[in-house]
This record gives structure tokens, C-alpha cells and sequence, in this order.
């Protein structure tokens, strides 16, 4: 009977199998293929140092690698105030598997596909309906924007599945034992990234103005004293990290341009939109029907309790993050980051969605597959396509703009078509770019112990070529003196002894690397410069973000790359024998 059981849920499911395994094709494939960009970098090499010392050190008797100015690192060159999951799951792959991109990656590649699969789940176990699970899993699955995320080396995918368990688990508290399950899973959804509290908060709303099981807000109560108890201390202890790296809100007219710039960038990548058309024809409906039935002396809902209450979820959810970068974060800083730290919308939304569209349309096949393959394959559900100012772009205080993304191809403005293909024509060949070309230019020439100065992409550099560089820390960076007391090297704190420059005009000034000043110093010290090699800038590496991620051919789909612009190495000859001999790689610097 239990075998029987088992073939009958099999072929129930098996619509799910299939997206299942085209989720793993989108995934898995080429996963290490491309070079690992900035961010991507910097848990590779934390993780790195995570092997050697136990925790994740700045300084590695080598190289210093923090790129945020030492902001996030405590008195001892320790990384405390970013988000820690993300470099110990990463250093765990590499102890298994070495180190490489596909090792790197391949915990957060898991991540994103077991969120595939749990948001079918949640979505079936709300709904108890197999198609409304399978339109939830598929929107996931068909988000180019979700599967960017899940190919990264980073926090992004860790987000997401543990919120997705949370929501699964805040609409089954049911006891103790599961309050209990609510707060570590909470826990550790704070520590792939600070924000989870913030996600947390927004299911304590909900659970408190709207329960949707018995004894919800009690249970909830434990939940969320044990998730305050542990997290607390902790932010206590990097508060100033955290403090450091905010922009603080000045006005009300500059909190409210805030607002509406993170509502851009959420609804330009997932189906909020869609949802609150969808929702709307959900009300009008409900009303209608009701009305009827109750002139019948019967009563009639759409959705239950429980699936009212993942819309209320998922509208509080974009609120809590909305006033929470508002209130920390700059309008040019959100419209460059997007939603990466608040991926938790993405599997929300599509839940949202998927079961919108099946009791929307009532299980009738023949208007929830044609929804589905809109919401899919165009870009109705998402503002793009909404937007009528142009280029425009407006301030609300008079400091900050407010801007949208649009595509520079007419038709990516209406289809979500071409950055599929892009996407999956990148799963058949590799995408080298700048730090490819540059790190492959050092490997062929550069020798052991040579001294490297680049000013962008400093920890992917240096997890491929293990040289050491050269100025990485300024006299006006917070860390300085904590970094001259700790004993670093001379060569960490200026230009004397560097071999190669690997000079990117397109990052001049970024974080104090100032092109003029530091050739300036080079000639003054008595350097001679030579330009030794010169390739197209292609700005990022990898990064995930749809508005700014590079596909194969140097192609951007929000961003104009002017083909003038080329990154150049010098080789730097100096008089004499001033060449900085190696360092000792000693593990007690």
C-alpha cells in the first residue's frame, strides 16, 4: 500500500518534477564557468582565511583583502559586521571540494534549487491545489533575475529558501516545537543577512493582526523572544558596522524618494504588478460572488484564511524593507543595489502570484496557463513596461534622484525573451571579461612575491593569482591605525615595490584610487611605467543584478558600454634592486 501511495503522489506531482529538473539545468549548468566578480571575491577569500585561522581575518600575512575600508572588521582584522553564513558554508565547500568557482558557488546554487522546491511545497500546502504550486515554481524558475542570484558565490539564494521555509513554517505554528523550528530558522535567516529581521518582523505583523491558525500569536510570541534573545547581542556588538555603512534618512521628502525608489527596483523584477491587478480582479470577484450568495442565504470565498494572509505577508513584507532601506540607505545606493538585500521578495511574489492566478481564474485551465505564460515570457507583471517618463529621472529633496531602469532594446522592454536567451546562451560558453583577461595576463608573466596595485576588483584578483597588492589601505580609512599597530607591512600602506598596475580609467576615484595621484607618486619614488598590455573595459565580472549583469559579448541590456574605454597593465621598473622581497607568510600577523 505505501508503494502504492508512493507511484499515485509521484504521478500527482510529476508536473513539478519536471520543473525540478529545469531549475537544475538553469542552475547547475556551467556554474563555474565564469570568473567570480567584487562581491563574490570577497566570500571567496574571507573563506579562504576561514581555513586557515578558523574565522574570516582580513590580513592573512599576505594581503589585506577587506575592500569597505576595514568598516566591517573589529581591532583584530576580523570580518564581524557582514552577514557570516555566506563565508563559512563557502569555506565548508571548499575544505570538501577545493577551491575553485564551481566550489565556491555550489552551496548557494543548492540554496536556490531546494527554494524552487520549497515554494511548491508551501504554495500546495496552502492551497492543497497542484497546478496553483506548479505556477509558483515555474514563475521562480523563469525569473532570469532569480537564477542570477542562485549562481553566485554570495548570500542571495540563502535568503531566499530560508525565507520561504519560514513563511512555510509561520502558517503551520502550531506548538512550541514549531515556534521553535521558526526561531532558528529566523536566526540563521539574520545571519545570511541583518535584513532577515526585518522579514521577521513583517510575518509578526501579519501573525499578530491577522492569525491564520490557532494560537498563532502565542506561539509566535516564543518564536520571536528567541529570535531577539540570540540576534541581540550580536547587533549589539557590530552596531557600529552596521551604523557605518548606513546613510541615515535626513527628511520626509528624501525618506518618501526612497520608498519609491526601492518600489522600483521590486517591482521591476518581480510580478508585483501582475499581483495587484490580479488582486484587484480577486476583490471585485470576491464582492460579486459574495453578494450573490448571500442573496442565496450561502457563503462563498475565494481563497481561505491562510492564503489571504500570504498576500498580507507579502504586502508587509515589501513595506518592512521599503521604510527599512529608506530610513538606512541612500536612493543611488538602492537603485544600484536593486533587491539584493531583500531577495526574500522573490519567492514570496511568486507565490503569490502562482496561487493568484489559479483561483483567480477559478482552475480553468484555459485561463491560468495562458496568465501563467504572460506573466512568464512578457513583462506585463512588472513595471517596465509601465513607464512613460523616458530617461527622466526626479529628486524629491534635492540631493537624491529617483530613477528607473530601462532597457536599451525595445523589445526586452515588453518581453522577458531576450534575457532568456542571453541567460541561456551563456550556459553554453564562457563570459570572461576585464578581471579574466587581467588575471590571466599575471599568470603568464607576473612571478611569485610580485607586487600587484589595481583599483577595482582587489579580492578576485587576488584569490586567482595569490600575489600580494599593494595600497590598500589609506591614511584616511577607519582601519588605519588599527592596521599600523597590528604591524602590516609598508607596502600595504603605499605604492613602493609594485611590479604591475593594473589600471581601470572607468573606476578612477573609486574608494581613493586616484589615477593621477598615485602616477605621481610612482614617478616621484623614481618608477618607470610601461604600459605592457590594454583590453575593453567590461566593467563587472559577474554581478547579478539584471540591470547591470554582462552577458556573453559584452552585452548589457540597461547599460551602454562605451567600446573606447579600456582597462591597461603597466609594468613599474625601479632603480636599482627596490623591489619588495616576499613576505613571511606567518599565520600570528
Amino acid at each position: 500500500m505505501s508503494f502504492v501511495s508512493s507511484v499515485v503522489k509521484f504521478r500527482f506531482h510529476w508536473p513539478m518534477l519536471a520543473v525540478a529538473l529545469l531549475g537544475s539545468v538553469f542552475i547547475f549548468t556551467s556554474l563555474g564557468s565564469d570568473y567570480l566578480w567584487e562581491d563574490e571575491g570577497d566570500t571567496a577569500t574571507y573563506a579562504v582565511n576561514i581555513l586557515k585561522f578558523g574565522v574570516p581575518r582580513a590580513w592573512d600575512g599576505v594581503t589585506f583583502i577587506d575592500s569597505d575600508r576595514g568598516l566591517p572588521l573589529n581591532k583584530d582584522l576580523v570580518l564581524i559586521s557582514h552577514p557570516l553564513l555566506q563565508y563559512y558554508l563557502t569555506a565548508a565547500s571548499f575544505a570538501v571540494f577545493g577551491q575553485s568557482n564551481w566550489a565556491a558557488r555550489l552551496p548557494f546554487a543548492v540554496a536556490g534549487w531546494l527554494t524552487i522546491l520549497i515554494t511548491y511545497l508551501c504554495a500546495y500546502d496552502l492551497t492543497k491545489n497542484r497546478w496553483a504550486a506548479l505556477c509558483s515554481a515555474t514563475l521562480l524558475t523563469a525569473s532570469v533575475q532569480f537564477l542570477l542570484f542562485c549562481r553566485q558565490c554570495r548570500y542571495y539564494p540563502l535568503s531566499m529558501l530560508l525565507a520561504c521555509l519560514l513563511v512555510w513554517i509561520f502558517f503551520n505554528m502550531r506548538s512550541i516545537r514549531s515556534a521553535l523550528l521558526f526561531a532558528l530558522v529566523g536566526i540563521l535567516l539574520f545571519h545570511s543577512h541583518p535584513f532577515g529581521i526585518v522579514f521577521v518582523g513583517a510575518l509578526g505583523l501579519v501573525g499578530f493582526a491577522y492569525p491564520s491558525v490557532p494560537g498563532q500569536r502565542r506561539f509566535f510570541c516564543w518564536a520571536g523572544l528567541t529570535v531577539a534573545l540570540l540576534t541581540a547581542p550580536w547587533i549589539a556588538l557590530v552596531r557600529f558596522g552596521y551604523a557605518s555603512e548606513s546613510v541615515p534618512v535626513s527628511s520626509a521628502a528624501q525618506f518618501g524618494g526612497r520608498l519609491i525608489q526601492y518600489a522600483i527596483e521590486c517591482t521591476s523584477v518581480t510580478p508585483l504588478i501582475g499581483i495587484a491587478i490580479l488582486s484587484s480582479i480577486f476583490a471585485l470577484s470576491w464582492m460579486l460572488r459574495a453578494r450573490s450568495a448571500a442573496s442565496r442565504g450561502q457563503e462563498d470565498s475565494l481563497l481561505d484564511r491562510r492564503q489571504v494572509g500570504l498576500l498580507l505577508v507579502t504586502l508587509a513584507t515589501v513595506i518592512c524593507y521599503a521604510v527599512a532601506l529608506a530610513i538606512t540607505a541612500s536612493s543611488d545606493d538602492i537603485w544600484r543595489a536593486g533587491i539584493r538585500y531583500t531577495t526574500a521578495v522573490m519567492p514570496l511574489t511568486a507565490l503569490a502570484a502562482g496561487i493568484l492566478i489559479v483561483n483567480v481564474s477559478r482552475g480553468r485551465i484555459a485561463i491560468w496557463l495562458p496568465l501563467l505564460l504572460i506573466f512568464v515570457f512578457t513583462k506585463a507583471a512588472q513595471l517596465t513596461p509601465w513607464i512613460f517618463w523616458g530617461e527622466k529621472a526626479s529628486s524629491f529633496d534635492g540631493n537624491e534622484l529617483v530613477r528607473a531602469h530601462l532597457p536599451l532594446n525595445y523589445a526586452a522592454r515588453y518581453l522577458t525573451t531576450p534575457e532568456l536567451l542571453a541567460f541561456l546562451r551563456d550556459l553554453k560558453q564562457e563570459n570572461p571579461g576585464t578581471l579574466a583577461k587581467a588575471c590571466q595576463f599575471l599568470q603568464g608573466q607576473a612571478t611569485a612575491g610580485d607586487l600587484v596595485l589595481t583599483n577595482y576588483d582587489w579580492q578576485p584578483l587576488y584569490f586567482y593569482t595569490r600575489l600580494r597588492q599593494s595600497l590598500r589601505i589609506f591614511p584616511n580609512d577607519p582601519i588605519y591605525e588599527t592596521a599600523r599597530r597590528k604591524g602590516l607591512p609598508e607596502d600595504v600602506f603605499n605604492v613602493a615595490g609594485v611590479r604591475w598596475l593594473i589600471w581601470r580609467p572607468i573606476w578612477d576615484g573609486y574608494f581613493g584610487y586616484i589615477g593621477s595621484e598615485i602616477k605621481r607618486d610612482l614617478l616621484n619614488s623614481g618608477a618607470q611605467i610601461t604600459k605592457v598590455a590594454e583590453f575593453p573595459e567590461t566593467i563587472f565580472e559577474n554581478r547579478p543584478e539584471i540591470h547591470y549583469h554582462r552577458f556573453s559579448g559584452g552585452k548589457y541590456f540597461f547599460i551602454a558600454l562605451n567600446p573606447h574605454v579600456t582597462a591597461q597593465i603597466f609594468r613599474i621598473d625601479w632603480p636599482g634592486a627596490m623591489l619588495v622581497p616576499p613576505v613571511d607568510q606567518r599565520s600570528d600577523q
